[in-house]
C-alpha cells in the first residue's frame, strides 16, 4: 500500500521511470477489465484499491491512476495554487491601495503662490 505524500511536496516517486507494457486486457460485456498480475504486483495495486480513469476520446487513450497517488498530485498543485493566489492578492492590495491625497493637497497649498 502506498502512503500519501506530504501536502505541498511534489510526489516525484510516483512518476514513471521508465514505463512498461504489462500486457493486454479484454473488456467484458459488463465493462470490466483484469489488470495483469505483474502490473498489480509492481504497481502496488491491491483488491479494493480505487483507480482514477482518464481518457481522450480523440485518440482513444485510457489512463488509470491510483486514487491516492492522484490525490497526492492534487494536494501539491492546490497548495501551489493557493500560494500563488495569496501572492497575487498581496500584490493587488499594494497596487490598489489608496494614496494619502490629503497630505499631497496640503503640500500643494503650501507651495502654491498666493
Amino acid at each position: 500500500m502506498t502512503t500519501k505524500p506530504e501536502a505541498g511536496k511534489f510526489p516525484w516517486q510516483y512518476l514513471p521511470r521508465p514505463g512498461r507494457v504489462y500486457g493486454a486486457s479484454t473488456v467484458t460485456e459488463r465493462g470490466q477489465i483484469s489488470l495483469p498480475a505483474d502490473a498489480r504486483r509492481e504497481l502496488g495495486i491491491d483488491a479494493g484499491d480505487k483507480l482514477m480513469v482518464f481518457g481522450n476520446k480523440l485518440n482513444g487513450t485510457v489512463i488509470l491512476v491510483k486514487a491516492d497517488v492522484f490525490e497526492g498530485f492534487a494536494d501539491f498543485f492546490m497548495t501551489k495554487i493557493n500560494k500563488l493566489g495569496d501572492s497575487a492578492q498581496a500584490f493587488w492590495d499594494v497596487f490598489t491601495a489608496p494614496t494619502d491625497t490629503a497630505e499631497d493637497d496640503e503640500n500643494e497649498d503650501e507651495s502654491s503662490p498666493s
